[in-house]
């Protein structure tokens, strides 16, 4: 009877041990998305990754990783029984979930706009405000009345002015001075010529320094506003006419198609924004957590996130209908997500500004 007893254990545990080891080695494990929440080396890793791989290990799981070029050919191999989970940026929408189930959103998210952020540095943009005065064909007809005028009155208060500076540097630097202050301003401590013509002569004066002055001001003005305005990508409404890069295969992708908007297709982000940089594309679309987390790990590169986030999507790991492996997945899920842990992951990619 005790011999028995111990077969009858032996055979339980030997059954329940491989039982659990077969269990383990059929975990097969999809992954498929956008940087950086599936990475591009042969070991899988990225946000979404981590975040798997802290709940696998929480509910003792073993697995093996299958990578996939596309977040729909992961989808196809869930539904034909290839994998037992997706992870990866996969969209909870209408679409998937008549093929699949979803685990609880790990993170939300949706679609932006990427621009080149024109305004440049301080340096980049007083050099550029340079540029565009020196273009003004007024600038050097001031210019050179300004020459003239300094002649002028060097000339006169040189002969006629006994208090005038005797160095010639110091004369010329006082009549230049006198010639500014009241073209400028009008005001000066310089008297003009004498007599009547030299009050003309002076009013004249006066009059085309606050002319000029204006008329250089407002066409700086002008063009820069023009060329602010005719830049300019600030919402989804700005698209209109514009060339945008998208990730090929991608929901950004689907979108600007639909609307109707002119695309340039690109591999991954990487290849967008150099397209965006080359002056290939007025705008990068993509999704928002992705822009975000580009610009926030290339600080030097000229780039702006702008806009609202539109066709707003939320992420989650994908698994067959019925799956049982959903109630354990969500339950270490929401307890990462209370404790923050999986915010603390994922900040460490998007930066904690863009982490909800």
């Amino acid at each position: 009877m005790v011999t028995s007893k111990r077969l009858y254990l032996a055979l339980t545990i030997f059954l329940c041990t491989t039982s659990l080891f077969a269990s383990q080695q059929f975990l097969r494990v999809g992954v498929a998305g956008q940087t950086p929440f599936i990475n591009t080396e042969s070991v899988p890793g990225g946000a979404a990754v981590d975040i798997w791989e802290n709940i696998a290990a929480e509910n003792d799981w073993v697995f093996n990783y299958t990578r996939f070029d596309t977040v729909e050919n992961g989808l196809k191999a869930i539904v034909d029984g290839s994998v037992d989970i997706l992870v990866g940026d996969t969209p909870i929408n209408k679409a998937n979930l008549s093929q699949v189930e979803f685990s609880q959103p790990f993170f939300h998210s949706g679609l932006r706009i990427l621009i080149a952020d024109n305004q440049g540095t301080v340096q980049a943009r007083l050099a550029s405000d340079i540029k565009n005065l020196l273009k003004l064909e007024i600038l050097w007809i001031v210019l050179a009345f300004i020459v003239v005028l300094t002649t002028i009155v060097y000339s006169f208060e040189r002969k006629h002015n006994p208090n005038f500076p005797a160095s010639r540097k110091e004369g010329i630097a006082e009549a230049f001075y006198c010639v500014v202050a009241i073209a400028l301003t009008g005001k000066s401590v310089y008297k003009g010529f004498p007599g009547v013509l030299g009050r003309v002569v002076l009013i004249i004066w006066i009059l085309m320094g606050i002319i000029s002055v204006a008329y250089v001001t407002s066409s700086i003005t002008s063009s820069m506003t023009v060329e602010k305005l005719s830049n300019s990508i600030e919402s989804l409404r700005d698209l209109n006419n514009k060339t945008i890069a998208v990730v090929s295969d991608s929901s950004a992708e689907e979108y600007i198609k639909k609307v109707g908007i002119d695309e340039y297709p690109a591999k991954d982000i990487q290849d967008a924004v150099s397209a965006l940089l080359a002056k290939q594309a007025d705008a990068v679309v993509g999704d928002a957590a992705v822009l975000q987390s580009f610009d926030f790990n290339n600080p030097r590169l000229p780039l702006r996130v702008v806009g609202r986030t539109f066709q707003v999507e939320n992420y989650g790991f994908a698994m067959p209908i019925g799956s049982p492996l959903r109630m354990a997945l969500n339950r270490q899920l929401l307890k990462m997500q209370e404790s923050r842990e999986s915010q603390a992951i994922l900040a460490g990619y998007f930066g904690e500004a863009n982490v909800q």
